[in-house]
């Protein structure tokens, strides 16, 4: 790390401490031990899926070797991180993480006895501790598990980005930039799904474990599937459109960036066009204090005039969004908050005290329903797909006679659209952290 990122590395622990210790002391503890999780082999077999750490430990220290690893953290004294390294000559052994010093103190051990008899000795003088996350351990002689008093207090916490988180997840935008980039260039050099994917592991400098979520690399109709999951190796004959949902991890944080091409300067290129300028008239929207529900109602709106706009309904866009037709062309959320997780923790929880916030009834696919905050950061994604499931169902409805079946019909073989930025909330205003990062990285 540099001198910047190490000095707002220690400024990102104190603030988890003076989370940790408020939320510890407002359920009466002194203490909590966070277990970074264990690796778990496949049923049968003798290696492992790819490993990651539990979210409220790889706040702290985020890594992919943590396996094992437990956080010891005290009200007013030091951090403690007591990590699992293992003699081995099978795999290498995790690298001892001294960048995090002196944030925290970090110690090594190679016998898992003497890492558990330590994590015991830290907690000597605390009268009341907790034990948050799973381990097959034991408790430590913690007096509680997993208290929600606590968890629900740091995790609705999370949704605020230190800086150096957001040095962090500014990095993995223009990683995930660079590699969009080259997807997109290999869509129009006429390239397969699978090609596509290796132009954007290549670029973005990944490996496929170490993705934030598996990308979405979906050429024509496969668009209309939400969550996409195959690499066709054959081009298809034609190629129609691309929707790329891909993003990148730095240290633990994740970019979720989504965009759609058209293979030619057609009528799908036209409404890719319209729909990115709706897209960034919302991102502008975003603003401290604003209900992300009425947020994603304005999308809707959005869709409702995309569809109007191109002759898809025989109604003006606030009909078709209050007769339902636009439900059938954005079936899922706007968004979600962004961070350690891709989709974080607390999007349902409206305080620190684990108030649920469920998702209205005429959008329960919708992830985030708290009020906007400064220091937030989420993604802004609507989408308008030519889904044949939901569209049967619309073409039964009463509202169906407003929809221009022959004009829907035609853009079925292009799946649909959608845009995705990450944005971080000012006190006024927003930060676009996917456009920014493009256009740094076009600039590089």
């Amino acid at each position: 790390m540099g001198s910047n990122t190490t000095s707002t590395f220690e400024a990102h622990v104190q603030t988890l401490e003076a989370r940790w210790w408020a939320a510890l002391e407002d359920a009466g503890y002194d203490a909590a031990v966070i277990a970074a999780g264990q690796m778990a082999d496949y049923y049968q077999d003798d290696h492992a899926p790819p490993y990651r750490a539990n979210p409220d430990f790889a706040q702290w220290l985020p890594g992919d070797d943590t396996a094992g690893g437990f956080l010891v953290v005290r009200a007013g004294r030091p951090t403690l991180a007591l990590l699992y390294a293992p003699k081995d000559y099978w795999h290498a052994p995790p690298s001892r993480p001294d960048w995090a010093e002196p944030a925290m103190e970090v110690r090594q051990f190679a016998e898992v006895e003497s890492q558990h008899n330590a994590v015991v000795q830290a907690l000597s003088g605390s009268a009341r501790a907790l034990l948050a996350s799973q381990t097959p351990f034991g408790n430590f002689g913690c007096q509680a598990h997993n208290d929600l008093t606590v968890l629900h207090a740091v995790r609705f916490a999370r949704a605020e980005k230190t800086l150096w988180e957001l040095e962090q997840m500014r990095a993995a935008s223009r990683a995930g930039a660079r590699g969009h980039i080259a997807a997109a260039q290999a869509f129009h050099a006429g390239g397969s799904e699978f090609d596509i994917n290796v132009a954007f592991l290549t670029a973005s400098a990944q490996h496929a474990e170490a993705l934030p979520y598996h990308s979405i690399i979906a050429l024509n109709e496969h668009a209309g599937v939400l969550h996409y999951q195959h690499y066709e190796r054959a081009a298809p004959e034609q190629h129609r459109s691309f929707l790329i949902d891909a993003g990148a991890r730095t240290q633990g944080y994740a970019s979720d960036i989504t965009r759609t091409y058209a293979a030619q300067d057609d009528e799908f290129a036209a409404l890719v066009q319209d729909f990115d300028v709706r897209q960034q008239a919302l991102v502008e929207e975003v603003r401290a204090g604003r209900s992300y529900v009425d947020l994603h109602a304005r999308a809707h709106r959005a869709v409702g005039d995309t569809l109007a706009a191109f002759d898809f309904v025989r109604c003006d866009g606030e009909q078709a969004v209050a007769c339902g037709i636009t439900h059938a062309f954005l079936p899922h959320g706007l968004g979600h908050l962004l961070g350690i997780q891709v989709h974080d923790v607390g999007g349902h929880q409206l305080d620190a005290a684990g108030t649920h916030g469920a998702p209205p009834d005429a959008y329960p696919a919708l992830r985030l329903t708290r009020d906007i905050a400064p220091g937030q950061v989420f993604t802004i994604e609507p989408g308008l797909y030519f889904i044949p499931m939901l569209l049967d169902e619309l073409r039964q409805s009463d509202a169906g006679k407003q929809v221009n079946w022959a004009r829907v019909e035609a853009f079925l073989p292009y799946g649909g659209i959608r845009i995705e930025d990450n944005v971080h909330v000012l006190e006024d205003g927003v930060e676009n952290l996917t456009r920014d990062a493009f256009a740094e990285v076009a600039g590089d």
